[in-house]
């Protein structure tokens, strides 16, 4: 019986010894988690909201799978996982967190690349320059701007310049609060260069800044919420964007590509859709510009898309719920189908069609609506179609097609309103700028359905 006795005194301390470890790992391993830096000597897989992220022996970002959220980053150099707090960030509304956030991407830049973590909690960030080869996740994190800040504060920004491309800079379920009731006048563009992400890369040089966005939601900007300049290839997925001044998604830079799927926009206060308006050249002296757009639900603000050169925009599943409406396609190639767009008045600027070199909308519905622009208008129509402009040289063998396309009026219109399905500006049939229209409906409420000047 003694010896039973020994034995189980002998069993329970080595027990509370295990124990007493095991939990004291268990701490140590959280507190590596959360707050320093984790060195992956073998393979693993840490599993960080929708995305994994392996490391050993490879080389890029590939997105896998059918949809952008399912996307595995594979980098060789991914070495360290680390939370913000680490370097003094606060999160808690109060404290400036921009030095300590700027700390953190600097420190894991240079040791190779890496996870940086934001837990919950909302991050006072004047602004930080953002390094390639790291991802930044903020699921239940607020990146806020402070109150009055300057034009050329953007909140998230890049500086990237090289002759390669970069490795995947990705962002993934932040808020991005733009704090515009404290900033000071804006609604005269006095601040539009204060974007809330800022993505470019050096216009001399080939390399291309490549970003993925994913999960965030942009809210009260007073200018862009991500702003796409000159050289970068771009991936958006399920984002959404309120009460952003210039847009929830704004490309101005050639040499750059984008794919934006599932992006939510509107506003009260300030209405927001998306912009791209290209003017500024990238790498080779190019605006030209590759899009493609799919799943986009622009409840207000602006549809309004201008490229140039060669450009091609691809766009599926957009309801537009709101005018305005521009399209500018000099020399470039559009396709929309299985789309939503109400059209406000024709006031020569906005809600019209300018320049259809290769332009096609399948099976797609135009609705009229009162929608007035604050400018002086004649009409109202579906589709106001300019082949020419006298600020261009003559445009010839341009081509619009309407194909399976709904033309109707909404219940807005009032009896005194002109109100046209398509309206064709003045153009010589010498030419050959055509319009084709096959099946479809155009309703019989319209005064004239097809009118020609």
């Amino acid at each position: 019986m003694l010896i039973y006795q020994k034995l189980a005194k002998m069993f329970f301390r080595k027990f509370r010894f295990w124990l007493f470890w095991s939990l004291l790992s268990l701490l140590i391993i959280q507190s590596l988690h959360f707050s320093q830096s984790v060195t992956i000597s073998k393979p693993q897989v840490y599993f960080l909201k929708s995305q994994s992220i392996t490391s050993k022996n490879t080389s890029n970002a590939n997105v896998s799978g059918n949809k952008l959220h399912t996307m595995q980053i594979l980098d060789n150099d991914i070495k360290n996982i680390v939370s913000v707090k680490r370097f003094g960030a606060k999160g808690n509304g109060v404290n400036d967190d921009t030095k300590a956030i700027q700390t953190a991407i600097d420190t894991v830049y240079q040791q190779g690349g890496g996870v940086i973590l934001f837990p919950e909690g909302v991050y006072i960030v004047t602004s930080v320059i953002l390094k390639d080869n790291i991802t930044y996740q903020g699921y239940g994190a607020t990146i806020k701007r402070p109150d009055k800040q300057g034009k050329w504060t953007r909140t998230f920004t890049t500086n990237y310049s090289s002759q390669k491309n970069s490795q995947p800079l990705i962002i993934q379920g932040f808020t991005f609060d733009g704090n515009s009731q404290n900033q000071g006048h804006y609604k005269k563009y006095e601040l539009e260069q204060a974007h809330l992400i800022f993505l470019t890369a050096d216009p001399e040089l080939p390399g291309k800044l490549q970003v993925f966005i994913e999960d965030c939601n942009f809210k009260n900007g007073v200018a862009d919420g991500i702003s796409v300049y000159t050289n970068v290839d771009v991936k958006i997925n399920n984002c959404q964007a309120i009460d952003v001044f210039r847009g929830g998604f704004v490309l101005t830079g050639g040499n750059s590509s984008a794919e934006v799927y599932n992006l939510t926009t509107q506003g009260k206060i300030d209405p927001t859709g998306i912009d791209i308006e290209v003017d500024g050249r990238g790498y080779g002296e190019t605006l030209k510009v590759d899009v493609k757009l799919e799943n986009l639900n622009l409840i207000d603000g602006d549809f309004d898309i201008a490229v140039d050169e060669g450009s091609t925009v691809i766009g599926n599943n957009i309801i537009s719920g709101n005018a305005p409406f521009y399209i500018f396609s000099l020399n470039s190639t559009m396709k929309f189908t299985n789309s939503q767009f109400k059209i406000g008045a024709a006031d020569t600027y906005m809600n019209r069609i300018l320049f259809p070199h290769n332009v096609t909308f399948e099976n797609c519905q135009f609705t009229v609506t009162r929608k007035l622009t604050g400018e002086q208008y004649d009409f109202f129509a579906g589709a106001d179609i300019w082949w020419q402009h006298p600020s261009f040289s003559n445009q010839t063998n341009q081509r619009l097609v309407f194909d399976n396309c709904d033309f109707n009026i909404d219940k807005n219109i009032q009896k005194t309103d002109q109100v046209y399905a398509i309206y064709l500006r003045e153009d010589q049939e010498v030419n050959n700028n055509r319009l084709i229209v096959r099946g479809g409906n155009i309703s019989k409420d319209f005064l004239v359905p097809i009118l020609r000047e």
